[in-house]
């Protein structure tokens, strides 16, 4: 009879880490899981915590782990991360399963774990990239030390809780209402004796650190929390939180709230009945779960209801002495009501795990349209070059989607670590918010005289500006030109520099005018191949527009030419010209000698840098697939806090790649998307690409698109190389077939 409780305790625990580790899934950061990437992969440790401290407001400890665990290479992708995240939460089950034991007994403890096992909204908590499943495993931990200190008090029993309620006020502030509640508990009974002993230090250690963290870190924290009390705009009661909770406690939170409502019912009114059963056979001993359980709620309701500043998970150190509660009552009640109210855990909790894990791998982003920001930078920016970004929002979707970017990426507002990454003079990208341009000011005055040009512009609500600056050459060498165009424009000289940036031609032009100019004229600067097609370019008016200019003085200035990935080693021509503004190109100006451009010279270019994400690949043919990702685009509308899939409107599919050439003469692949009804031909971007061949051990990258009906999943890529074939899974879901509305942080709703 002994065997078989301990061998369904192993199985109970085993069942719970497995599906715990269903939800382990490689796919982006979300949101502040995003941040927290963000946060552990740019800083030093002493950078880490101030950066904690303004930004985000909350405990150093997790954070601090995560740093210190990716330090190591092999842990370092997002996969890992999240699995040593749900390694060190993993002890809860056991150490909940013993704190059962010592206050109701073996069957109380194997109760408490089927509870656990199934539960969705736990194994949820388990792989949040955040703070999370360690408060969990910290609270439990904490209230069996408290507990054992209470049954047992001695100093070290009490120097043993205190620290596990350190570590928990560290991990998540909420902690301060359990660790209250179990030194409540511990001096219930006037002339206490030797629980003091226990008691005290079990409260001493954590707060005299937690007053001394609060000295440097309370008042940021509240500003943060102040500053978001009115987002997302929800107002929920303590009633309302309580539901919410409760329905989430038992579905999850991707669970339909039709499906919630009737999954919180059944177990109110099963564990009602069990609750009955045991009034009956006289109650088990609740006063330390119910105590701490109902004080860490009520502190959780109170900060919600004030600062409008809720979402279930923030209850996370309320749910082990609650669920506790919840196995002591059932551990006095028949066994058939136990059966049922075990099953019917179960059965819901596998529903909802089920549909967390779907949602898992269609998560709406924050905003849909930040994936054409990141599709801009993915294209453009190369390994190294530094990314400043304004908005939280923003670095939270360069996370999402790029985890692993090529780029050095830093907040505006961390000014000197940016300014110190400007001294190798960088290529240097700014994402910001032109509604808030004012705050561009510090990176502009510190990049006065560098080639600035606005890349790409979103409206509303992506409302996102990329402005790239290049460094200006240090001593460039001018050509004389003297070449006059009609309208009294004068071209006097050209400058062709390549020793900046790896990748960057950058143009310097010398004009003036002869005689007023009333009409304002573009110069452009085009860079072709060696049959004349254009590759790339700058079109833009003069610093000093041509109506301004002060006949016979001098105006000089650079532009910037971005050598695309794909374009192969060789000679190329760059030529110049001008046109109207606002006649698209056309008509040209025309010289003297009547030739509508002017021929500046030629460059020796080689490919700009890629990023390659492995060392080895996959062959394909000739070549040597080094990354391939792809990006599944909705044309979204957004109404309030809400966003609807456009109706009618097909998604793009975004693939970019890097190869290595391995024989001379290769061309292009061919990238071919195959879907539940068949197989689509992807779109080269570039079509002046046509008929280009590389040299043996070029590097290479280039991005292909093509459009994808709504209601069609893809399922894999397959890449038509010269020689060769491979194939590539790519399974992406249209995110047209979701609704997301952003009250799930009072409903949890996701149909």
């Amino acid at each position: 009879m002994r065997r078989t409780p301990i061998g369904m305790i192993h199985v109970l625990l085993l069942v719970a880490w497995a599906l715990d580790l269903a939800l382990w899934r490689p796919v982006p950061a979300h949101n502040d899981e995003a941040y927290v990437l963000w946060a552990i992969r740019t800083h030093d440790l002493p950078g880490l915590i101030a950066t904690g401290l303004r930004l985000d407001g909350q405990p150093p400890l997790y954070p601090v782990l995560l740093w210190g665990i990716q330090q190591l290479p092999s842990l370092r992708s997002v996969p890992m991360l999240y699995l040593t995240g749900l390694l060190l939460a993993f002890p809860f089950y056991p150490v909940m399963f013993r704190l059962a034991c010592s206050l109701g007994g073996k069957r109380a403890g194997m109760l408490l774990l089927a509870l656990l096992a199934f539960n969705p909204f736990l194994a949820g908590l388990m792989m949040f990239l955040r703070a999370y499943p360690l408060t969990l495993m910290l609270s439990a931990l904490t209230l069996w030390l408290a507990a054992k200190a209470d049954r047992r008090p001695t100093l070290a029993r009490g120097l043993a809780w205190g620290l596990a309620g350190l570590a928990l006020l560290f991990t998540f502030y909420y902690g301060v209402f359990l660790i209250a509640a179990a030194f409540i508990w511990l001096l219930r009974r006037p002339g206490a004796g030797r629980r003091g002993q226990a008691a005290w230090p079990g409260v001493i250690l954590p707060g005299l650190a937690g007053a001394l963290w609060a000295y440097f870190a309370l008042a940021p924290a509240l500003a943060i929390v102040i500053r978001h009390q009115g987002n997302p705009g929800i107002h929920p009661s303590p009633l309302e939180m309580m539901e919410n909770l409760w329905l989430t406690l038992w579905s999850g939170w991707a669970a339909d709230i039709r499906f919630a409502i009737a999954a919180g019912s059944a177990m109110l009114l099963i564990l009602a009945w069990a609750l009955i059963f045991a009034i009956r056979r006289g109650l088990p001993a609740l006063g330390f779960p119910l105590l701490t359980g109902s004080l860490s709620l009520a502190g959780f309701l109170l900060v919600g209801w004030r600062y409008n500043f809720f979402a279930a998970r923030y209850a996370a150190m309320a749910l082990p002495p609650l669920l506790l509660a919840l196995a002591l009552i059932l551990a006095h009640s028949p066994r058939r009501v136990r059966a049922l109210a075990v099953a019917c855990a179960g059965l819901l909790g596998l529903i909802g795990l089920s549909r967390t894990i779907l949602a898992y791998t269609a998560l709406p982003e924050n905003n849909p349209w930040y994936a054409e920001v990141v599709t801009a930078l993915l294209e453009r920016v190369a390994p190294g070059e530094v990314v400043v970004v304004q908005a939280p929002w923003h670095y939270q979707a360069l996370l999402m989607h790029a985890p692993d970017g090529p780029w050095r990426l830093f907040d505006l507002n961390e000014e000197a670590r940016w300014r110190e990454a400007l001294r190798d003079r960088p290529v240097v990208w700014l994402l910001g918010v032109p509604a808030y341009r004012g705050n561009w000011e510090v990176l502009e005055r510190a990049l006065a005289g560098w080639i600035r040009t606005v890349e790409k512009e979103w409206p509303a609500p992506a409302d996102a500006a990329l402005v790239r600056y290049v460094p200006p050459p240090e001593a460039p060498s001018w050509q004389p030109l003297s070449v006059s165009f009609e309208g009294g424009l004068v071209l006097e000289a050209a400058a062709l520099d390549l020793q900046g940036p790896p990748g960057i031609l950058r143009v310097g032009l010398q004009l003036h005018a002869t005689a007023p100019i009333s009409q304002p004229y573009t110069l452009f600067v085009h860079l072709l191949d060696p049959a004349g097609r254009w590759i790339t370019g700058s079109d833009a008016e003069p610093p000093i527009p041509t109506p301004a200019m002060q006949p016979g003085a001098s105006v000089t200035f650079w532009r910037a030419l971005q050598v695309p990935t794909w374009l192969p080693a060789g000679v190329y021509p760059v030529t110049a010209g001008a046109y109207p503004t606002g006649s698209n190109g056309w008509p040209r100006l025309r010289t003297r000698t009547g030739e509508d451009v002017v021929r500046l010279g030629t460059v020796s270019l080689v490919p700009r840098p890629t990023w390659l994400d492995s060392q080895d690949g996959q062959r394909c043919g000739d070549l040597i697939l080094k990354r391939f990702a792809g990006m599944r685009r909705t044309s979204y509308r957004q109404e309030g806090p809400d966003i609807f899939p456009e109706p009618g409107r097909p998604d793009r599919l975004w693939v970019q790649a890097a190869w290595q050439v391995e024989a001379a003469g290769t061309g292009l692949p061919e990238v071919i998307v195959e879907t539940d009804r068949g197989v689509q031909q992807l779109a080269w971007q570039t079509s002046s690409a046509v008929d280009i061949r590389y040299a043996a051990g070029e590097t290479v990258a280039g991005v292909w698109e093509g459009e994808i009906p709504p209601d069609l999943r893809t399922r894999r890529l397959i890449v038509r190389c010269p020689g060769g074939e491979a194939q590539i899974p790519a399974f992406t879901l249209s995110r047209q077939r979701w609704h997301w509305n952003y009250s799930w942080i009072l409903w949890n709703r996701m149909p």
